[in-house]
């Protein structure tokens, strides 16, 4: 007989992910989502936990089975096929349940679901809940709860998820300042916020690595007294920025976000700050002097690991050139970094797509392309394209916002906006806006003196623009599209 609805493998509503999902219980405490696990099958075989420990990948067999709820599944094939698969070796012979509380994403994806109905094999005789305090915001996720950065920017963005934390910056935010506050700047976590105690940050440690041997293991406090501390100003832009306009314009097979939150994510993982830390390129150079060289430079990544698990790498010669301003960061716009922003230490490298920025640096390696799940799977350009670096130049209409009505007898429009080089290498010269899908164009007026009247002019930060821009008189009346950059084709 089938277990009855809530228990088991069954699933209750509460435990499935609908885009409603609050994060909220009805006493307002938080509750994250839950896969339900495929139900039972009638006859399906029976085992027992230690049935299943014996498939740990270290027997004979080289077989691994884990279990979720009170299924089991065979996923020998499935680690080394599919995306992220190694990482399912820490709940080989087990239950997968603590991974995934780290890995909170593994919830609110549909394909996670399909890919348990394919891979189980039966059910166990033995079952009983795994404790599940992550659930609630306790165990690894309960220090960041209460921080006043993270409580401030719930309050300022509008977010997808709480574990791990995700939100966006609001288009009214980017539009109010040049650099965009802290607390209002979007995050993008994969994992829980490791907590670093703010006095021991001149105590933490950044391991350096060559050829699978420690190079040096300096405390920050010690990087920060030998090199130089230096500023610059550089947008940070998530890898999935504006998926919901790729899904649109592409179709759903384009986006690897549908099925799941963050298929509405708008234009809004986007943000500019200045950062202060010290020159990777002049630790780096110091450090791996032989690495450094010509004749093996381009065939060199640089890798950086995150206490939070997650590693990723960019082209060695990108981080060695002084021109990109690529820093080992400990500041972001004049105070210490906020945890969601990697306190004490994250890479910052300007003109890079986001998720190469690795926060809470722990280990910096140079060797050959990270094979990461992040670097070999996930965040590429486009089906059988390398892993994602540098950014393209763009730009965002941040008001009139995407959707907003203009007005059936309007005859022009006020715009505001930013444009930005990514990483092009250059900086913005100017910019124009058309109101007749790319037929005309008009001139905006950029916002230049912003930047130099800090004394920080820099290619990669981003240039706010306004234009007051003549409509067509269709008596229709307009929407605000939000696009930005030279298109392939009209809007």
């Amino acid at each position: 007989a089938l277990p009855a609805p809530g228990r088991g493998g069954v699933a209750r509503a509460e435990d499935s992910w609908s885009l409603r999902w609050q994060w909220l219980d009805s006493d307002g405490g938080l509750r994250a989502p839950r896969q339900p696990g495929p139900a039972p099958r009638v006859k399906e075989p029976r085992f027992t936990r230690a049935d299943v420990a014996a498939h740990d990948g270290m027997g004979k067999d080289g077989s691994i089975w884990v279990t979720y709820r009170d299924g089991v599944y065979d996923v020998t094939k499935y680690v080394s096929e599919h995306p992220g698969g190694q990482l399912l070796l820490q709940g080989a012979g087990g239950p997968v349940e603590g991974f995934w509380a780290q890995w909170g994403a593994h919830h609110m994806s549909e394909k996670v679901q399909q890919a348990l109905e394919k891979l189980r094999i039966g059910r166990l005789s033995d079952y009983a809940p795994e404790p599940d305090e992550e659930r609630r915001g306790g165990g690894a996720w309960e220090e960041e709860q209460l921080d006043a950065c993270r409580i401030q920017n719930r309050l300022l963005t509008s977010r997808y998820c709480e574990m791990p934390y995700v939100s966006e910056t609001k288009s009214a935010a980017m539009i109010l300042s040049y650099l965009t506050p802290n607390e209002a700047f979007y995050v993008r976590n994969h994992a829980p916020v490791p907590y670093i105690d703010p006095k021991d940050a001149d105590s933490h440690v950044v391991t350096f690595t060559c050829g699978g041997e420690e190079v040096a293991s300096p405390t920050l406090g010690q990087l920060v007294a030998k090199y130089e501390s230096v500023s610059t100003t550089s947008v940070l832009q998530c890898s999935g920025n504006r998926g919901a306009d790729n899904i649109a314009a592409n179709g759903v097979r384009a986006s690897g976000f549908v099925g799941g939150p963050f298929e509405h994510i708008g234009l809004g993982l986007l943000g500019n700050a200045c950062w202060g830390g010290v020159r990777l390129s002049d630790v780096v150079r110091e450090l791996f002097p032989k690495s450094c060289s010509e004749d093996v430079l381009d065939s060199l990544h640089v890798t950086f690991e995150g206490l939070d698990g997650y590693s990723t790498s960019t082209p060695l010669r990108y981080v060695l050139d002084p021109a990109n301003d690529c820093l080992l960061a400990t500041h972001m716009n004049g105070s210490p970094l906020p945890p969601d922003h990697g306190f004490p230490a994250r890479a910052v490298l300007p003109g890079i797509t986001g998720a190469r920025q690795v926060k809470w640096v722990s280990n910096i390696t140079v060797g050959p392309e990270c094979s990461s799940a992040w670097n070999a799977n996930y965040y590429k350009d486009g089906a059988g394209g390398g892993a994602l670096q540098r950014l393209p130049m763009n730009s965002v209409i941040l008001a009139p916002q995407p959707g907003w009505l203009v007005g059936t007898r309007a005859t022009e429009v006020q715009l505001s906006g930013v444009a930005y080089g990514g990483g092009t290498g250059s900086p913005i010269a100017s910019v124009e806006v058309s109101a007749d899908r790319g037929k005309s164009w008009q001139p905006a007026r950029c916002l230049f003196e912003e930047a130099s009247s800090r004394g920080n002019v820099s290619k990669f930060g981003w240039v706010r623009f306004e234009a007051r821009v003549e409509l067509e008189a269709e008596g229709v009346g307009s929407v605000a599209a939000g696009h930005g950059g030279a298109p392939s084709e009209p809007w």
